[in-house]
């Protein structure tokens, strides 16, 4: 046992049986500290953290750990596509661990669903150093798709789908800019607002459960995406009919 292991275990002891703390009331945060830096010594930072969860709560039955998501990303700081997505593979992994718990931005993260998948793959390499070149790798992906993308699709891409197709993509994305204003053009192809309520929201928030349900979106982009639904039906609510 490492001797960052040892004094875990030994701050357990002294809270519980000398302090009288609830084992469940503490909470653990081994730090989460930035890769793909270029700095060699910052290579296993990522798997470090993810392989230190299991060895915490086994040695402290009950506590919890917890982490700062961000810091991971801030080598790529300005640009949003990849940090979102950085966050979101992390926290995947992450809860698989073990983590209870972690401080981030809710706007900063990506459906890991919706994640390229070579952009997927450029990260897991980097978060469990699988290849000597991985941070080189992210970094010329990274300078490809440009410095501030918000990571959510342009506005051509998912304004120019189907309207339900659109309505569905906002609330998957919890975008609400244009939520009002699609619902309204959606009254004139429904004969209810009961059915849009039913078709193309709903249709959203089953794939917001879906994924949730499989860990591959998190809880604050389930509240982000009710927020939302709730603003859909907000806006339909005066033209249903009072019973």
């Amino acid at each position: 046992m490492n001797q960052k292991l040892i004094y875990v275990k030994e701050l357990m002891i002294l809270l519980t049986q000398k302090v009288n703390f609830n084992a469940t009331e503490i909470i653990f945060d081994p730090n989460i500290l930035t890769i793909a830096t270029g700095i060699e010594e910052h290579k296993k930072y990522a798997i470090n953290f993810l392989e230190s969860i299991p060895k915490i709560k086994k040695l402290c039955p009950g506590a919890m750990v917890s982490g700062g998501i961000s810091n991971l990303s801030f080598a790529f700081r300005g640009n949003n596509k990849v940090r979102e997505a950085m966050h979101s593979v992390f926290l995947y992994h992450a809860k698989k661990a073990g983590l209870d718990m972690a401080i981030l931005n809710a706007g900063m993260l990506e459906v890991y669903e919706e994640i390229d998948q070579k952009l997927l793959k450029l990260i897991e390499d980097v978060i469990f150093d699988r290849e000597q070149s991985a941070t080189e790798n992210l970094i010329e992906f990274a300078s490809s798709v440009g410095v501030n993308s918000n990571g959510v699709k342009k506005t051509e891409d998912w304004q120019s789908m189907d309207l339900n197709d659109r309505i569905s993509h906002q609330i998957i994305k919890g975008i609400t800019t244009n939520i009002e204003e699609d619902v309204e053009e959606a009254r004139g192809l429904y004969d209810s607002p009961l059915e849009i309520i039913e078709g193309p929201l709903m249709d959203g928030m089953k794939h917001v459960g879906d994924l949730f349900g499989e860990g591959k979106m998190f809880l604050p982009q389930v509240v982000k995406s009710a927020r939302v639904m709730k603003r859909a039906v907000n806006y339909l609510e005066p033209f249903m009919e009072k019973r």
